[in-house]
């Protein structure tokens, strides 16, 4: 009864001197319970793993070492599997077994929430799968905002994934719309403060669409590399914000066309990412503090 009491006693006076939450963004579980998870990797940093072709010129498996958390979106997580991963566009895009693994925390729209899966038939055919994604496990809901204002990208209480075609958001870009920004925008909820961009190519070819196999339309290719070049001017606004809010995110994408950030070698990202949790493990001693000499020899 003492040590429960003691626990309560703590517990309380954890309470009162808790800081206030970086934001008022709030997740929701499939139940709609209401969940905050911010700053819940505080000071830590993540790889983001976007779509880019690039993603296919790094050894991803250096991604597997101790301390390094990754964030994949849409179907990177084929190339790839992810610690964390979101989505802004109908779940029946992106391939089932993602949705499936519940080693993959899933952050996604609440319009989604009942949205259903789809399943590729052997010779390639899609057809709608028996389940949805509320079904699914590891999932997180967020709700999506449809206006970006880039003095109040990391602080309101839902995510901006950019505007409508008839809204023109705060630098007087129309539509444009990215799962990118949501992925930083929730990459900050969670506490991280340095971000490493892999996959970030910002351009797009008939040749060169992405880091797996998929066709694109000419039109489609058109859009994209549209859209790069809008989101390239809001992040060229974002990074005082995000120096404010001591932010950092860094492109690691070889040959990217993105100049809003600094750049890094891949390589050194992994070794910064990699450094607290990389040093030589001894188990001897942790079952039994502070051994003898002798004993510890034996």
């Amino acid at each position: 009864m003492r040590e429960n009491q003691s626990d309560i006693t703590a517990l309380q006076a954890g309470l009162k001197t808790k800081k206030p939450a970086r934001d008022g963004l709030r997740l929701y579980t499939a139940d709609f319970d209401s969940v905050s998870l911010a700053g819940f990797y505080r000071g830590r940093s993540a790889f983001l793993m976007l779509s880019g072709p690039s993603l296919n010129q790094i050894d991803l498996a250096q991604l597997n070492r101790r301390g390094i958390v990754t964030m994949g979106v849409n179907n990177a997580w084929a190339v790839h599997r992810p610690t964390l991963w979101t989505c802004v566009d109908d779940p029946g895009r992106f391939i089932d077994t993602g949705w499936k693994d519940p080693g993959i925390l899933k952050f996604v729209p609440t319009c989604c929430w009942d949205k259903r899966l789809r399943i590729q038939n052997p010779d390639g055919s899609m057809r709608a799968s028996a389940f949805r994604v509320r079904q699914m496990p590891s999932v997180m809901f967020f709700r999506r905002a449809d206006h970006f204002d880039h003095e109040r990208f990391l602080t309101g209480d839902s995510v901006p994934w950019g505007n409508d075609a008839k809204h023109a958001d705060s630098l007087g870009i129309t539509g444009k719309r990215s799962v990118m920004l949501v992925a930083l925008r929730l990459l900050h909820h969670l506490g991280f403060s340095t971000v490493y961009l892999l996959g970030c190519d910002f351009k797009m070819a008939a040749d060169q669409k992405y880091a797996f196999s998929e066709h694109r339309a000419a039109n489609a290719i058109r859009h994209n590399n549209v859209l790069y070049d809008s989101l390239a001017r809001r992040f060229e606004a974002l990074r005082p914000h995000f120096e404010k809010h001591r932010f950092r995110v860094v492109n690691c994408s070889p040959g990217s066309a993105l100049t809003a950030f600094d750049r890094m070698e891949f390589a050194d990202a992994v070794t910064a990412a990699s450094a607290e949790c990389g040093k030589p493990v001894s188990t001897q001693g942790w079952y039994e503090p502070n051994p003898k000499p002798q004993e510890a020899a034996r």
